[in-house]
């Protein structure tokens, strides 16, 4: 632990930046037409070049000395955090190498279509094998296109063509662990030294899931769904539920929102938000308003308003925006039948006094213990209070019968409170230090207080914990994988799995999209 490495900001910038460039790199010039996407390459690279260059300046461009800017790293921290990184890429699932929960099936199906499919994607009815299958979608013939956010598979995909199935997986999992590395040393960077809670907190953040799930064993009601699905309607996700089921939208949103909080300045505010547009779109409608309050926040208005609005609309945020939006809407709105379900979340409960108390009590157990653990060090912070206000209205709304926008847009402000409560915890794991130390008592509030943050915390350990001894006793009692129940989309082995692939991974009318007709490759 004595032994410091010191990263440089520019190094880890990029790192950071070429980790969320690439697959987007690789989409646009294997995905579109040469034309097209060789020009929106180049400009993402001189985006990218142009971010790396100007990273370690402030809001006036005067460039910061590196004292305050580079990152120092105990070695022991470093090879802790790669480990950590790798066994928490494989426990949840990334590569199916292990007992698998939620949508894996859905993930092995998008990596083996990635490998051994000609880009874009596109099948044909004929390739359906079970009767089963055959008989619910109603045809035999006709093409049709695999339309999701799967640009996150893309390097591990191409890796697979060279290497095969195996080493693609390998690849993912291993590309996985790196973001999640990186993360832990961007949230080290933000809350002033390397700790033990950054792990810790990474994996095991989530609500009070514990308590619903204890009055359920007593009162059981219908709409209890699963562990963190337990209000009708409604679901905020743990950390590592997510990383189980949508590695590909938190990884790099939670990076991404680290990226935003350690920045000097704003003129790579739009690359950096722009590009979760590539892997999650849900994210990206939660992550946007945190991203204006952090261009406007105290930090970054140097100049003034009008500084920060210049700032802004850099040379860095147009060239590397403008290929997003032009390139990732037309390729979303190709498939919109997994949208179809929507509406205030009171509609689908259709009772006014219930709806009250529903939202009551989720907000009181997902949101209300992490509120009262940082109010008093972080109610000053903008940060945290947007956090706040986004994460008591997105409940608001429902979109998709799963309700992805709920658990999904929540992605990056709850990762500003994960941020936050580690930055907390290693603060006052600090104190307690030097209270030993010194032999010092403790005020009685403080105890009460410190009573509540340890109980809070133990219990939300209670999801990931779980989950945890699932997968792995899952995995030691030979529990039979089932990451190939549906193999691919172009031949859906399991039957179960129909409808779901129909609505949210394929469309049928693609070749009238204007994606397909304009952008992608023939």
């Amino acid at each position: 632990m004595k032994k410091v490495v010191t990263i440089p900001f520019k190094t880890f910038w990029a790192l950071c930046l070429g980790f969320l460039a690439l697959p987007i790199l690789i989409f646009f010039t294997g995905y579109l037409r040469y034309y097209i996407g060789i020009p929106l390459a180049l400009l993402f690279v001189a985006a990218y070049a142009l971010s790396v260059r100007d990273c370690a300046k402030d809001q006036e461009r005067s460039l910061l000395k590196k004292e305050e800017t580079d990152i120092k790293i105990p070695v022991g921290y470093l090879i802790g955090f790669a480990v950590t990184a790798v066994v928490l890429s494989l426990v949840s699932g990334v590569g199916e190498f292990i007992f698998t929960l939620n949508d894996h099936p859905y993930r092995r199906a998008i990596m083996n279509d990635l490998v051994n499919y000609k880009w874009p994607v596109i099948y044909d009815y004929s390739t359906q094998t079970n009767p089963a299958v055959i008989k619910e979608i109603g045809r035999k013939s006709g093409t049709y296109a695999f339309m999701y956010y799967f640009t996150y598979w893309l390097p591990a995909a191409l890796v697979g063509k060279l290497g095969g199935s195996f080493a693609a997986n390998l690849a993912l999992m291993i590309w996985n662990a790196i973001g999640i590395f990186l993360t832990f040393i961007a949230v080290s960077k933000i809350i002033g030294r390397a700790s033990f809670t950054v792990p810790f907190v990474y994996i095991c953040f989530a609500g009070l899931d514990v308590l619903p799930n204890i009055v359920h064993n007593f009162v059981e009601w219908d709409c209890w769904n699963g562990m963190e699905v337990w209000a009708p309607v409604l679901a905020y996700m743990s950390n590592f539920a997510e990383l189980t089921s949508v590695f590909h939208q938190c990884v790099p949103c939670w990076l991404i929102m680290t990226m935003i909080m350690m920045s000097y300045n704003t003129r790579s505010l739009g690359l950096c938000g722009g590009m979760l547009f590539a892997y999650s779109p849900w994210g990206v409608i939660g992550l946007f308003p945190l991203a204006v309050v952090r261009a406007f926040s105290k930090p970054m208005r140097a100049g003034g308003i009008k500084g920060a609005v210049r700032n802004l609309v850099s040379v860095i945020n147009i060239i590397s925006c403008t290929p997003l939006l032009l390139v990732y809407t037309p390729f979303y709105l190709g498939n919109h039948s997994s949208t179809s379900i929507k509406g205030f979340f009171w509609e689908f409960i259709n009772n006014p006094g219930l709806s009250v108390a529903v939202y009551i009590i989720f907000i009181v157990i997902e949101l209300a213990p992490t509120a009262v653990i940082l109010w008093k060090t972080e109610k000053k912070n903008a940060m945290f209070i947007a956090a706040l206000i986004e994460l008591m209205i997105i409940p608001v709304y429902k979109i998709t019968e799963a309700n992805d926008f709920c658990m999904r847009s929540s992605m990056a402000a709850r990762f500003i409170l994960c941020i936050l409560l580690a930055r907390y915890l290693k603060d006052l794991y600090d104190a307690d230090k030097i209270i030993v130390q010194k032999k010092l008592k403790r005020k009685k509030k403080d105890v009460v207080k410190l009573a509540f943050t340890m109980l809070a915390v133990i219990l939300m350990i209670y999801p990931s914990f779980v989950m945890g001894y699932y997968v792995l006793g899952s995995e030691f009692t030979g529990e039979p994988h089932n990451a190939e129940d549906i193999g691919s989309y172009g031949n859906i082995n399991k039957e179960e799995h129909t409808w779901n692939v129909t609505h949210n991974y394929i469309s049928n009318d693609y070749q009238e999209a204007f994606f397909f007709k304009y952008l992608a490759k023939k």
